[in-house]
């Protein structure tokens, strides 16, 4: 069974990003459930006498059974170990905290004092609500939101800068004039993620793990302060959502996905231009499984990103180069069409989906979707 796992963040974080120059690194504003992964395998192998062979299959760093017979038999780690590959970690946010959706607009001379306000089924010319004089405009909202008294606040994710020294890794001394600096998030953090351990035991309070970059030096040094149970998705809970939604928003038909996550899609990497049909018909392929589902895309709002790296599950200096992957980013907004005649059809897929996520990578936290989430049903009072 999954589980609300919060951490606290007992020295500064640091989980990298895309590098922009290579004597400047600064952190990602959240844990992606693969780092976490990452981490507690590592916390796993410091312990395990037999961390250095290899897997079946020529794999470094691999939790598995090694000697399900010998040594793996009476280890304490052995239902986590046999157990690892069928865990879930989700990505983790500071302070319980969501990705914006890319259809949600911010007053543009006040901000979050006056009302945030939604497009995905907006009709007619947005304005702000509050505003007695100018333009009324609004704009793009990028960032965190958390919710306060049933109100949604911004989580402005402070960081602090340090410089150091660069080590060669041959000769492990400091390189000469090889000077970096690190813009990482602070000690003082609490950081919330969604784990299933498959009742093998990992989790507890009170546990300590590192995560992220230069934990060899103390860096990203987490402390479970609590574990209680997750909210179960059923298609009753689903279908009230979509209830609620076309209720508010008098959009009959209409259901909305909010992607609480970065999702790896198969989708060929082109320059080619594509047309609007053929484009949502992609789409519709990925995550609805065809023409033929009783849900139909209508319309995306989405970034995507090319990512790549290292394969570290080979010997250092033997690390081949992943392939370029197209990541669809956090926050990607989805409109869909249900058919009126498939409505129990549609209402079972839409489960499925809020379940289990879309893409590939599933149980690294990617993928992750939230059907007909409040923030697509905020600001539908003012139009012009």
């Amino acid at each position: 069974m999954r589980k609300i796992v919060e951490f606290e963040l007992l020295s500064p974080l640091m989980c990298g990003g895309v590098r922009v120059v290579d004597n400047f690194l600064e952190s990602e504003k959240f844990i992606r459930g693969s780092v976490l992964r990452a981490a507690f395998a590592n916390d796993i192998l410091l312990e395990c006498p037999l961390a250095d062979m290899p897997s079946e299959d020529g794999k470094l760093n691999y939790i598995e059974l090694k000697q399900p017979e010998g040594k793996c038999a009476n280890c304490v780690h052995r239902e986590k170990c046999q157990k690892f590959s069928d865990m879930y970690f989700s990505f983790a946010y500071p302070q319980k905290s969501i990705p914006a959706p890319m259809t949600l607009r911010a007053c543009k001379s006040s901000g979050l004092k006056h009302p945030l306000q939604d497009i995905i089924y907006q009709k007619g010319r947005l304005s702000c609500p509050e505003c007695q004089s100018g333009t009324k405009r609004m704009e793009g909202f990028k960032g965190y939101l958390r919710k306060e008294d049933s109100v949604y606040v911004e989580t402005k994710v402070n960081f602090s800068l340090s410089t150091h020294t660069a080590i060669d890794y041959h000769t492990h001394i400091a390189e000469d004039g090889k000077l970096f600096s690190i813009k990482a998030i602070p000690a003082g953090w609490h950081f919330t993620a969604e784990i299933d351990d498959c009742d093998s035991g990992m989790l507890f309070e009170g546990k300590e793990i590192y995560v992220g970059k230069y934990s060899s030096v103390g860096y990203g040094k987490l402390k479970i302060v609590s574990i209680t149970d997750s909210t179960e998705i059923t298609e009753q809970s689903i279908s009230e959502n979509v209830e609620k939604f076309q209720k508010n928003l008098d959009a009959p038909n209409k259901a909305t996905l909010l992607f609480l996550s970065d999702a790896i899609f198969d989708i060929p990497i082109t320059k080619d231009s594509q047309s609007t049909k053929d484009y949502l018909n992609l789409w519709q392929n990925v995550i609805m499984g065809g023409t033929d589902s009783p849900v139909r895309i209508e319309k995306v709002y989405a970034e995507t990103q090319l990512y790549s790296g290292y394969d570290t599950s080979e010997r250092w200096g033997n690390w081949k180069v992943k392939e370029p992957k197209l990541y669809i980013l956090k926050g990607t907004s989805i409109l869909l069409d249900i058919s009126s005649e498939r409505i129990e059809e549609a209402m079972s897929l839409l489960t499925k989906i809020a379940k289990n996520g879309v893409g590939y990578r599933t149980n690294d936290g990617f993928g992750a979707v939230a059907v007909c989430h409040d923030l697509h049903q905020l600001g539908v009072c003012s139009h012009e």
